[in-house]
């Protein structure tokens, strides 16, 4: 049975402009009295879904067990998409099926429930979910219901995710899936999968403006401008530039493919 808490997390893309952010904690504290919200980031660019996946995926796993992360990137709110409670061993999260929580699924065991939107209401606004479908759910979850009350199953989820593929004996292609706050270029492969395919530290990494030798243990492993592979916090291979933008230097984008050599 899972552990039931009065702790939930906001991640959005709102801003602190407008009131949005405002709205949902008054449906939150006006449905859960004793409910202690955190503000993760109200500062996501407007969209960027997989801005926000990794974001979530830097903190989730830090909060204590049954804490509710409710994340708002919707560009696709008032559509045919469907609203979740995805449910782990020690979280829930809710939010948008519209691939924001792409790690959680694959990182975590879970079961995923499609909100039935209709049970909140008439008033449901087809711009505003946030506040209207999405903070409602949560505090349900708050108050200890079961997702069952309010959801039904689904099997079907959007994910951005892809993984790295095996090119030949000696060779991966890699993808950039995230460039983060600093310019790094996150990729689709983790010190996991390193360990796994037992590869020889002196691993060539191969771009299109260039090529980098071995994987250094921190930034200051290069120096001031040099451009480094390494392992970011959340485990999963970098290409940086120290103190500057390795995004801008080297003109790479999300999507674009890396390889890996041994």
């Amino acid at each position: 049975m899972k552990q039931y808490s009065r702790l939930v997390t906001l991640l959005t893309d709102f801003g602190t402009e407008d009131g949005y952010v405002g709205a949902m904690k008054g449906v939150l504290f006006r449905s859960v009295p004793q409910v202690s919200v955190v503000d993760i980031s109200h500062e996501i660019k407007p969209y960027a879904i997989r801005q926000a996946a990794f974001a979530l995926l830097n903190y989730y796993h830090y909060f204590p067990a049954g804490t509710v992360h409710v994340v708002v990137v919707d560009p696709g709110v008032g559509t045919a998409r469907s609203g979740l409670v995805v449910e782990t061993r020690d979280y829930f999260f809710v939010g948008p099926d519209n691939g924001v929580f792409s790690f959680v699924y694959e990182r975590e065991n879970f079961k995923a429930y499609r909100i039935r939107e209709e049970l909140f209401g008439e008033q449901v606004s087809p711009t505003f979910h946030g506040r209207d479908v999405f903070a409602p759910a949560a505090a349900q979850l708050l108050n200890g219901k079961e997702p069952k009350a309010f959801t039904e199953p689904v099997e079907q989820l959007e994910s951005f995710y892809v993984g790295f593929q095996q090119k030949d004996d000696n060779q991966l292609a890699l993808q950039v899936i995230h460039i983060d706050h600093f310019g790094n270029l996150v990729l689709n492969f983790t010190r996991d999968d390193f360990r796994k395919l037992n590869l020889p530290e002196t691993v060539k990494i191969k771009f299109k403006n260039g090529f980098l030798y071995g994987i250094q243990r921190t930034f200051a492993d290069a120096a001031e401008g040099q451009v480094l592979a390494l392992w970011d916090s959340s485990g999963f291979l970098q290409i940086a530039q120290n103190r500057g933008n390795a995004a801008r230097l080297l003109q790479m984008e999300i999507g674009d493919t890396v390889l890996l050599q041994w």
